[in-house]
């Protein structure tokens, strides 16, 4: 039942242990799932250091986090090729409203509330519908469990952390949980706050000053509580939270005398409800109900010299999802799950006429067979999802097969293959919004307008993983993927000569995406190390040239490492990760690059008190923005990404009672 987690601050560790649900929308141990699972726990997360989604999940090898910068507002994070618009983000289950574009702004989801974050990479629109074509990313949130009679937990954790350029970060979080026979709750906070560092700069050629962020100002709050009942009939349960965010920064500088500061405020609400009914030993039937609400604000604030120009656009979203699901055990070796989901998405804004809607009705299926001794599992599965004409758009139909094998011919290796269609459908944006960018001359003057009639992209998606144990201590494991996308959804120009030129989008191109990576894991006693390579290409085709060209801002090679040893006689733990990104090409058809981006951090710390109290102090960037080369016009990992805080400390502490 995807509303139920695995219990209060459980650690994630061995295999056996893991229970996760993303790959089937059932909780199965992680072994048993046909489609590949990658798992992060509240452990890890931990001595990463990371405070938010986009800095959890930043170490996995085929995962790739984008901070602001090169023009982008805000943290996002692509897979296989996909940008953010095409990876589903879900907490519990539970989609997790998106911003305009219809990507999800993941700096704005903390990490406190999460006991594991579940990755499912390649196309999952058969389970989880649009938006999941790149794949999947589930957050697990904790859940208290009794140990009898009643039962309280609390963690407080603070953290303080200092840059080289001066500015400071300060992270404060709490989770307390209340567990008895039948009832639990859980209430978690965090407050992230950095100021960043504004600076004003003399231009000679417009005779005037500039202000701008030199490195982003952010603030996050957050608080989320749950409550559930647990009999002997099911569960049922429900959960509320409030979120509030700002992320200011300098969001592109053209020339000499020009520049430009983004700020993106976001407030977010939820509440929802799940229930989990047990019908006799082999018939389950689960499913929950939400309803979110979001709203944007984001200012352009313009300077060129002593002339400025604000452009403000705020937008609402409320949105409503439910979904009811059954699972049916036959026998051993057949198992069935069914489902209904019905999502109607909301829009109303400066850049709108009025509320604009979608609805997207679905059904879906899945067949899990067990063949051979339990050495072959066969997983078809099918989605129908039909969005009826709406607001002048019209009427679309789509089917979405999968079918995913796994095959263990001992108990040492498993080999995994999966084949799944899938699609996204127009985001609100695409259909509807006028975007008036004044901010440039010439063919940067434009309007762009939205197309109510657009298609959905579709994609073929393959993927092929093996995975091998070897003794009891290391673990191998090598993957690939191949996917084709038609019916990308793009901007066209329409009209160029008028002023502004006019613009629109359309279905038209087709792309491809293609790589694999290779990872391998070692734990012996007190030391353990992960180190992964991820390989990723993508082409769109040029109808003009005739020709498949790279698509820009695509890590074409990733390396991750990380390696966690307890010192002896002192008893704390020493852990280090790394990551290494090669150059992206920047503008597709030309030759210009960005430089490679390398980060290393380590983090040093020790239990006390019947490992009630923590204490740590970790480095991050710790090469103080040291990279291998520079980008095509010559600017280096610090100047391009933004990275002028350079070097940071945090020292802190976590509490548990």
């Amino acid at each position: 039942m995807l509303a139920f987690a695995p219990s209060f601050s459980q650690e994630v560790s061995d295999d056996e242990d893991v229970i996760v649900v993303s790959a089937g929308k059932i909780e199965q141990n992680i072994e048993d799932a046909a489609e590949k699972v990658q798992v992060i726990s509240s452990e890890e997360i931990h001595e990463s250091g990371a405070k938010t989604l986009s800095e959890a999940v930043k170490n996995l090898p085929g995962v790739t986090v984008k901070g602001a910068s090169g023009g982008n507002p805000v943290d996002s994070i692509s897979m296989q090729g996909f940008d953010s618009s095409y990876i589903k983000i879900l907490v519990d289950g539970v989609a997790v409203t998106g911003d305009l574009g219809g990507s999800t702004a993941v700096f704005e989801i903390p990490v406190e509330m999460i006991d594991h974050i579940e990755v499912v990479q390649g196309a999952s629109s058969a389970l989880y519908g649009s938006d999941a074509m790149g794949g999947v990313i589930n957050i697990i949130t904790k859940k208290a469990e009794s140990e009898g009679d009643v039962t309280f937990h609390a963690n407080f954790n603070e953290e303080f952390s200092y840059m080289k350029s001066g500015n400071w970060r300060n992270y404060a979080a709490a989770t307390a949980s209340v567990a008895g026979e039948h009832l639990s709750s859980v209430v978690t906070g965090s407050f992230d706050y950095t100021p960043g560092k504004e600076k004003s700069a003399y231009y000679a050629l417009s005779g005037g000053y500039l202000d701008y962020y030199e490195t982003p100002k952010k603030r996050l709050g957050y608080a989320r509580g749950s409550l559930d009942w647990t009999d002997d009939w099911g569960k049922v349960g429900a959960y509320a939270l409030f979120a509030d965010s700002l992320q200011k920064s300098n969001f592109t500088a053209t020339g000499f005398n020009t520049g430009a500061t983004m700020a993106y405020a976001t407030q977010r609400a939820e509440g929802g409800v799940s229930g989990e009914y047990a019908a006799g030993d082999n018939l389950l039937f689960s499913g929950f109900s939400s309803l979110k609400s979001y709203f944007l604000d984001t200012t352009y604030d313009v300077q060129a010299g002593s002339d400025s120009s604000v452009t403000d656009t705020d937008s609402q979203f409320l949105d409503w999802e439910s979904e009811i699901r059954s699972s049916y055990d036959f026998n051993d070796f057949n198992k069935i799950l069914f489902g209904v989901n019905a999502n109607l998405e909301t829009i109303k804004g400066d850049s709108f006429d009025g509320r604009k809607k979608s609805l997207l009705l679905s059904a879906f299926a899945q067949d899990t067979i067990t063949l051979f001794d339990e050495k072959l599992d066969v997983v078809p599965g099918l989605r129908l999802d039909f969005a009826p004409k709406m607001e002048g758009t019209t009427a679309q139909f789509m089917a979405t097969p999968k079918l995913s094998l796994k095959f263990t011919p001992t108990d040492e290796t498993t080999i995994r293959f999966a084949y799944g269609m899938g699609y996204k459908t127009a985001s609100l944006k695409q259909k509807y919004w006028i975007f008036y960018h004044n901010y440039a001359s010439g063919e940067g003057n434009f309007i762009l307008y939205g197309n109510p009639n657009l298609e959905s992209e579709k994609s073929q998606s393959f993927n092929l993983s093996a995975e091998q144990k070897i003794g009891e201590r290391v673990n191998v494991t090598a993957g690939g993927y191949f996917n084709f996308i038609k019916d990308m959804i793009t901007s066209v120009v329409t009209d160029s000569t008028t002023s502004p030129q006019k613009r629109t989008y359309e279905n038209v191109d087709k792309a491809i995406t293609y790589g694999g990576d290779i990872g391998a894991s070692y734990k012996y006693d007190r030391f353990d190390a992960k180190a992964g390579y991820a390989y990723t290409a993508a082409k769109a085709y040029d109808e003009e040239s005739g020709k498949w060209e790279d698509l820009a801002l695509r890590v074409t090679h990733r390396i991750t490492a990380s390696a966690g040893y307890m010192i002896p006689k002192i008893e704390a733990k020493l852990s280090v990760n790394a990551e290494w990104n090669s150059k992206q090409l920047v503008t597709v058809g030309k030759s210009d690059y960005t430089p490679d981006y390398l980060m290393l951090g380590a983090t040093l710390s020790k239990t006390f008190w019947e490992e009630k109290i923590e204490a740590y102090i970790r480095g991050d960037n710790l090469l103080n923005n040291k990279n291998f080369k520079d980008g095509t016009d010559g600017q280096n990992q610090e100047e391009y990404f933004g990275l002028k805080d350079g070097t940071t400390v945090s020292v802190g502490a976590r509490i548990k009672l």
